[in-house]
């Protein structure tokens, strides 16, 4: 005599599987593009604060993907909330470097390149 099991309920397939994924990957490669050309194009006193506010705004947008979402990737391990939690640290961490005196100058208007 043979056991079955009746057939499980399989998740509906999303459209996008690797949503976060790809949303982590192409965050990082706006923010490295944005450290490159604020790199070349700013005072080296604002690049620290610039990447910094990048990443925080970054945060933000995908914190609002995450909470427009009605639910989470199934095949995935990664939510949006995760991803918006990691940018915030990469801000907050990046804005932990940010000398006092780098602001310093700058609210005074003395910028000097490195």
């Amino acid at each position: 005599m043979s056991i079955t099991n009746p057939a499980k309920h399989l998740p509906r397939a999303s459209r996008w599987p690797r949503g976060p994924e790809f949303a982590f990957a192409g965050t990082l490669l706006i923010a490295f593009a944005g450290m490159v050309a604020s790199t070349k194009m700013l005072p080296s006193d604002l690049v620290l604060p610039v990447v910094s506010t990048i990443f925080f705004v970054l945060a933000c947008l995908v914190a609002l993907v995450a909470s427009l979402r009605d639910h989470t990737c199934e095949q995935s391990r990664m939510t949006y909330w995760d991803v918006a939690g990691a940018l915030t640290l990469f801000g907050i961490c990046v804005a932990s470097q940010v000398d006092a005196e780098q602001m310093v100058r700058f609210v005074e208007g003395t910028h000097h390149r490195h």
